[in-house]
Order: structure tokens, then C-alpha cells, then sequence
């Protein structure tokens, strides 16, 4: 996707560009995506180098295809002096600060166990290093600057949500144990309890309405007598997105190894592991599908429903997250060559989904937000008039958007003033004939409305059938 806001960190024609970042500017997450253009296309190594890393960072992979180059970049806080360099050409300094975010809405990640404790996952062979924290860590990064990237592109600046750092700016894994038997959780699996009862334990054991909790259970096996699969699940709502971890083996296992990995046409053993490729049956397919599918329940769990984008995470657009990342997918079982991609063919949030995050409370940057400037947290009023054949909507804070939603997912939207929060412009009344909800989007049948105030506090009513 073309990014309507591209920056050029130079603009000499015989400079290395970057196109999604601007030198001198401000970011709040600490792994950034740089994309870019060389001066010419030849053979000559990239090279980018972030004077100011952050201890235990590793060398800065760069993928280049032509003239065309992606890297990720892990910041330290504060200023980091960024050097690109390409055979000849003037070397490129770009500047960025990291700040990170102080909005006290969270997402939480944690490693479940069973009671007995024991945090192995499944792999196919014993040379898997079980090092479950640095995979889940790495996969949450790049969920979190997939996000960002991918919300500038449609306009929103780079948002995205808050992850837990330690003291040493460490993102934070929790290892938990649950409070019951493995066999009980896969038996609550095969009956649709297990994440009723997961959210349960969350709410009761470690509760934090701040929090959106992803958690993973150790405990995924693969039968190996019947082949069915022990506790596997991706579902997501409410506070929490719940997963097996039978993918966990192929995640990387640091920022800089997650290009090799959406590399890696190794084929997967899928008589030793679950084989969720999306029918590809490679290493980098296994592991682009199941960290957007962790990304697509996350999205559940703030409130998205699914849409009709096929790009979109929302959608199957998750098998594609990779994309975001790479140049062109490697070969697979459905893919004999390698095959290059277009950037309309990227994974993304789209819009529908992104216009909603943009006003989550889990997606503003800092906390001097409701809290600190005293408007009100009320949530918004909807009335449904039947009798009018009218919806009347009202919020103190200004309405900046309404979804459209059939029976399970979103359709469409409308925005109503800006994308800044605290800005005059959004109305505080809106009101719609049933004729003109049902004309948001012609021939579907619109059964609900999502309200969103410019507080982030939410309304959903149904509509009755008199409506349609």
C-alpha cells in the first residue's frame, strides 16, 4: 500500500531514501520498519547501523529487492543517530527518537502452564531451543510495529498499543500457572469451555482492567496416536485472545532473526507439529499465519469484529503478515517459485478496523488523555425510534465515529470531523433514518450500530427488523 504520508530522510537524488520515516521525528515503539530506495540497483551490501542500539541488539538485517530496501531497527529511548549506507552512494544519517508511551492501557502477555508448571512447548525435534519468553517478546514487537506502520499508512499516525517493560526496558512475559490438569484444559477445548474458563482465571487471579491479555498455554500438544490436536485454540474477545502454542517453535526468536524466518522454505514436519500454514506447509507460512492470527485475535480482544477485507487482518489478510516485512513470498506448497508481491498485496489493518482502533483507549499514546483534561467518560446515548424510523445519537465529547455492522461483522463507517483527540469538530448529535443506515452500504443488510465517542467510550445497538 502507498503511503500517502511518506517522509524522505534526503532528498538528493543520490541518496538512500526512506519513505516512512522522517529524520528529527518521534516514535513511542521501540522496534521501527524502515522502507526505502537506493540511488542505483546493483550489488553492493546495505548496511544500517544504529549508533545508539540498545544493548543485546543485533546486527541490522536488511532485505533489499532492486533498488528497494525494508529493515527493522531496534531503538534505545531518547535520540538514536541511524546510518544507512549503500556501496558508493552518500551515506544517509536518520534520526529518530523513541519515547515510549505512558498510557496506562496495556496489552499483556503471558505463558500459561498447566499446574504442574512446565513451560515446554511442542517442537519437532530436541534442537529447538525452548526459549519461550524471546519468542513470544519478538512476535509481540512485531505485531506492535506491524500496527504502527500499518495505521500511518491509512492516516493515523503511527499508533499502536502500549506492551510491559521491566525496569530495564525489557518487554515484559509473564509465566503463569493455570489452575488446572492439562487434560482438563483439552477436555474444556473439545466442549468450547476452555476460554471461558482461561478469562475466568485471568479475571480472578491476576486482574488488571487496564490489561488486554494475549496468553498462550504451554501445555498444545499433537496426539501422536490419533493426530488430533490437545488444546489448540485462537480465539479473542473481551480482555482476552487465547492460543495454543503448537506454532511457538518456528516464531523467531529476535527481531533481527524474524527476516530469516519469513524466508525459511524448510518444509514443517506435520507429523510432529500442527501444520497451520494456510495449506503452504513452509516454515515462514507457519510462522506469518500464526503471529497474524495472534495479531487477529488481539484485534478481538479491542473490540473488532471480523470485516470484508481480503488484506485485512480481520479477514484472512493475517496468512499475509510476513508481507509487511519482505519482498516477495518464498516457495511453498502452493508456490513452487518465489513470488513477488505488490504493496496492495500487504496485510494490514483496514480501514474499517483502523478508524476504530484510531479512538480505542488502548490506542492513545499518552495518558494526559480523559483523565487529565476532566471531559466526560460517559459512554454515548443511542436511542432507536421505530417509530420515527430514526436512530438518535448524542455524546458531550463529540461523536467522531460510527460502524455498520450485518450479523457478524463490520461493513462500513462513517468519520465525523478529525483524527484528534480533544478537537472541536466532532458533533455532538447525529441523527439517521433507518433509510440512510440501510444506504451505507446498499444491498447488506445492516443489523447494528457501533457508536464511539471521542473518549474512546462505545455504544452498540441493534436495529430492529423494520429497519432493513
Amino acid at each position: 500500500m502507498a503511503n500517502p504520508n511518506a517522509a524522505i530522510a534526503s532528498n538528493s537524488d543520490s541518496a538512500i531514501q526512506v519513505e516512512n520515516h522522517e529524520t528529527g521525528s518521534e516514535v513511542q515503539y521501540s522496534v521501527v520498519l524502515l522502507r526505502g530506495t537506493v540511488p542505483s540497483e546493483n550489488d553492493a551490501p546495505m548496511t544500517i547501523v544504529n549508533k545508539n542500539a540498545p544493548a543485546g541488539a543485533n546486527e541490522v538485517k536488511v532485505l533489499t529487492d532492486g533498488k528497494r530496501f525494508k529493515a527493522l531497527v531496534e531503538l534505545s529511548e531518547g535520540k538514536n543517530a541511524i546510518q544507512l549506507k549503500h556501496g558508493s552512494a552518500p551515506a544517509t544519517e536518520l534520526v529518530l527518537t523513541y519515547k515510549p508511551q505512558n498510557n496506562p492501557h496495556y496489552v499483556r502477555l503471558i505463558w500459561m502452564t498447566d499446574q504442574s508448571g512446565e513451560t515446554d512447548f511442542a517442537a519437532p525435534d530436541d534442537s529447538v531451543t525452548q526459549d519461550y519468553a524471546n519468542r513470544l517478546r519478538t512476535a509481540a514487537l512485531l505485531m506492535q510495529t506491524f500496527t504502527a506502520e500499518r495505521m500511518k499508512d491509512l492516516g493515523y499516525g503511527p499508533r499502536t498499543f502500549a506492551l510491559e517493560h521491566d525496569e530495564s526496558g525489557q518487554v515484559v512475559v509473564h509465566t503463569w500457572k493455570g489452575d488446572e490438569d492439562k487434560q482438563d484444559y483439552y477436555a474444556q477445548a473439545d466442549n468450547n469451555r476452555w476460554w471461558q474458563q482461561v478469562r475466568r482465571w485471568i479475571n480472578n487471579e491476576h486482574p488488571d482492567r487496564l490489561a488486554k491479555n494475549v496468553v498462550l498455554a504451554a501445555y498444545t500438544r499433537k496426539d501422536p496416536r490419533t493426530g488430533k490436536m490437545l488444546g489448540h485454540t485462537a480465539l479473542g474477545g473481551a480482555n482476552l485472545g487465547l492460543f495454543g502454542s503448537a506454532s511457538v517453535f518456528c516464531w523467531p526468536r529476535d527481531i533481527q532473526s524474524a527476516m530469516d524466518v519469513f524466508q525459511d522454505n524448510a518444509a514443517v514436519d506435520a507429523t510432529h507439529v500442527h501444520d497451520d500454514s494456510a495449506f503452504r506447509g513452509t516454515i515462514w507460512a507457519l510462522a506469518s499465519t500464526t503471529i497474524g492470527a495472534t495479531l487477529h485475535e488481539t484485534g478481538h480482544a479491542m473490540g473488532l469484529p471480523h470485516c470484508t477485507d481480503n488484506m485485512g487482518i480481520m479477514t484472512r489478510g493475517f496468512d499475509h503478515f510476513h508481507r509487511v516485512f519482505t519482498f516477495a513470498d518464498p516457495p511453498s506448497n502452493q508456490n513452487k517459485q518465489t513470488r513477488k508481491f505488490s504493496p496492495e498485496q500487504e496485510a494490514y489493518f483496514s480501514p474499517v478496523s483502523a478508524s476504530f482502533l484510531r479512538w480505542s483507549p488502548w490506542f492513545q499514546l499518552n495518558a494526559a488523555t480523559t483523565e487529565s483534561s476532566g471531559r466526560s467518560r460517559s459512554r454515548p446515548s443511542v436511542e432507536v425510534d421505530e417509530e420515527a424510523q430514526l436512530v438518535r445519537i448524542k455524546s458531550d465529547s463529540g461523536i467522531p465515529w460510527i460502524g455498520f455492522h450485518s450479523k457478524d461483522r463490520i461493513e462500513t463507517f462513517r468519520e465525523y470531523g478529525s483524527h484528534d483527540a480533544g478537537a472541536d469538530d466532532h458533533p455532538k448529535t447525529i441523527d439517521l433514518t433507518f433509510d440512510q443506515i440501510q444506504d451505507m452500504k446498499p444491498g447488506t443488510d445492516i443489523r447494528r450500530i457501533v457508536v464511539v465517542d471521542s473518549n474512546g467510550a462505545s455504544r452498540n445497538v441493534s436495529l430492529p427488523q423494520t429497519a432493513s
